[in-house]
Parts: structure tokens; sequence; C-alpha cells
């Protein structure tokens, strides 16, 4: 079962990052997109409740998750990479999806 955990886990391995690292209080861009993306799969694969993102990635607002969603889906459309990027996470947390 895919879990909001296991998704952060995912993220974290693809961009070499620690769990802590994306529920940690550091704010600089190596750490900031892959935190902002792992906000992303959770709610986009799993429907997770913004709390509940929040919650797992540090105690976070879920304005704050919000926030963090609607960067990538807007980066999405005009960054081939990020897509290429997300698509790549998609296939690995679920590869029968």
């Amino acid at each position: 079962m895919i879990t909001p955990d296991y998704i952060i886990s995912m993220v974290a391995e693809h961009f070499d990052l620690s769990v802590d690292d994306l529920a940690g209080n550091k704010r600089n861009s190596k750490i900031v997109t892959p935190r902002q993306i792992a906000m992303y799969l959770c709610r986009e694969i799993i429907s997770t409740p913004l709390k509940t993102i929040g919650k797992n990635l540090g105690n976070r607002d879920h304005t704050t998750v919000m926030h963090g969603i609607d960067k990538i889906e807007k980066e999405i459309a005009n960054d081939e990479n990020l897509k290429n990027t997300i698509d790549t996470l998609k296939k690995k947390i679920n590869p029968q999806g």
C-alpha cells in the first residue's frame, strides 16, 4: 500500500536526501523543491489531506502545503525536466500505476 511516508522516502532517495532533510526546517533550493514535489505526489497519487501532508513533512501548515503543490503544478507546465522527474518518481512509487 502506498502511504505518504513511502512517497516521502522515495522522493528523498531520488534526490539523495534524508527524510529528515525533507521534514526539516532548511529552506535552500536543494531541499525545498524535492519537499514540494513530495507534497505534490502525496496529493496526486493518493489524495492525502493537506493537513496530513503537512504533518508528515515537519508539521507544516496546510497553506504551506497548498502553496507547494500549486508551485509544482505551475512549474510542470513550463519545465520539461521537472515533468520528467515527476513521471519517473510516479513510476518508482507506483509501478502498476
